[in-house]
């Protein structure tokens, strides 16, 4: 695997955090508790509020939403969509990466092998069944020949999944990926190598995400395009019922 195409998308998204938070206003809802009639109870920002949202929403559960203020009006929450559970489940497993430790991982000679040694060893080591039962999922991505990475980036947990493909017919290399990010939502895409030309398509669930990253993909060479979709999958979610036919 290699590094280079990937370190793209972390160049799309280097800017400050504060930066991104500012230009996209995207919160982060925590759905305590049901009220019925579409009333809730949420954690927003460290704030206990009440709302009311015309879409049902499942307690426990958190979502991203935009934010919006109109002068002398309350706060309005549009476009929540539901973070992935692994995004929780995983935010705790001693098996996250910073940006160096995945790029040391990607230009070792044998990433796939380092990885599943390092989640064998973590798996060893697991103190608690929540331990076990997370970096199980991330081995049975692996299996499923997808890379499941618990990412620190700028200081904010974030979720990167990628898989490699490659077309004997043309002898093109495609790289499927998906990230879940904290200030940016949920972006999926692809990578296509075909010699020494590369293109990149990304999926985004936010219009304000889309315009972020346009304007930051200024000064990349490369052919981007990026549309918004409503709904964003990761590449791999774990099948707690397979969990027993890890391969070891």
């Amino acid at each position: 695997m290699n590094i280079t195409q990937l370190s793209l998308l972390s160049k799309l998204m280097s800017s400050n955090p504060d930066a991104i938070k500012s230009a996209i206003k995207l919160g982060s809802i925590d759905v305590l508790k049901s009220l019925g009639e579409s009333k809730y109870t949420i954690s927003l920002e460290g704030k206990t509020l009440t709302a009311q949202s015309q879409k049902p929403l499942s307690e426990g559960a958190k979502y991203w939403a935009s934010m919006s203020k109109e002068s002398n009006q309350p706060l309005t929450l549009s476009n929540l969509l539901k973070k992935p559970l692994m995004l929780k489940n995983l935010q705790h497993s001693p098996a996250t990466y910073s940006l160096d430790d995945l790029q040391k991982l990607l230009k070792s000679a044998k990433p796939e092998a380092t990885l599943q040694k390092s989640l064998l060893e973590h798996l060893t080591n697991a103190t608690t069944k929540e331990e076990f039962s997370n970096i199980s999922t991330l081995l049975l991505s692996l299996q499923n020949s997808t890379f499941t990475i618990p990412l620190y980036f700028h200081n904010y947990f974030s979720l990167l999944q990628f898989k490699k493909r490659y077309n004997k017919r043309d002898k093109s290399t495609f790289i499927d990926f998906y990230a879940a990010f904290e200030e940016l939502g949920p972006i999926s895409g692809l990578i296509t190598l075909n010699g020494a030309d590369i293109e990149i398509e990304l999926s985004v669930a936010f219009s304000k995400t889309k315009q972020f990253l346009l304007q930051n993909a200024q000064d990349i060479s490369y052919p981007i395009s990026i549309k918004v979709v409503e709904s964003i999958e990761p590449l791999y979610s774990a099948d707690i019922n397979s969990l027993l036919d890890v391969s070891i």
